[in-house]
């Protein structure tokens, strides 16, 4: 019977452990003079490399409604690491008419035997009208357990970010979202 009982309880606690997530940290540096609320911002990533589809669709997804809860039109131009010609994306903002340019780009992370379960992102917000960097931050992004659904995660990455935006007064008409966990 106690074997029973140990069972569930190692079957209990897996699960408990593979629900949990490590706080996504960032680190970011903004102009100083820098005082401009982005209303056109055009995105290129190469998010979705790392944890697949779902997680980039996701993170879109959440990326552009949390721009429109901020007043502002967003446009995803996804990036392949195998790509020729990249003046496909210059052609799409261009057409987009965009005021800021938001890169955000896996720049390493962690492996395990089961994949990616840590990325580190550069992100940087560019002002079109000055062709200047005006934000850049430094992301550390956990996967967390399997029990986590992927398109949660994608959505929280979106969230890290543009709070981290917010909190930095480049985002001024929106608030920040609080945490699920």
């Amino acid at each position: 019977m106690n074997t029973g009982r140990n069972t569930l309880l190692i079957f209990i606690v897996s699960v408990l452990l593979s629900a949990c997530v490590a706080p996504t940290t960032i680190a970011s540096n903004k102009a100083e003079n820098y005082n401009k609320e982005p209303k056109r911002i055009f995105v290129l990533t190469d998010v979705g490399s790392e944890f697949g589809k779902d997680f980039f669709d996701s993170f879109q997804a959440k990326l552009g409604a949390i721009a429109r809860d901020c007043g502002a039109a967003l446009e995803v131009s996804r990036i392949s690491s195998l790509e020729l010609d990249e003046k496909i994306h210059l052609n799409k903002m261009k057409m987009f008419k965009a005021d800021t340019i938001m890169s955000v780009r896996r720049n390493g992370g962690t492996r395990n035997e089961y994949g990616i379960f840590h990325a580190i992102y550069n992100v940087k917000l560019v002002d079109v009208q000055t062709n200047k960097a005006v934000w850049r931050a430094d992301t550390n992004f956990y996967r967390g357990g399997t029990a986590i659904p992927i398109k949660e995660r994608g959505e929280a990455l979106a969230v890290d970010i543009t709070n981290k935006i917010k909190e930095d007064k480049i985002f001024r008409s929106c608030e920040i979202i609080k945490s699920k966990t």
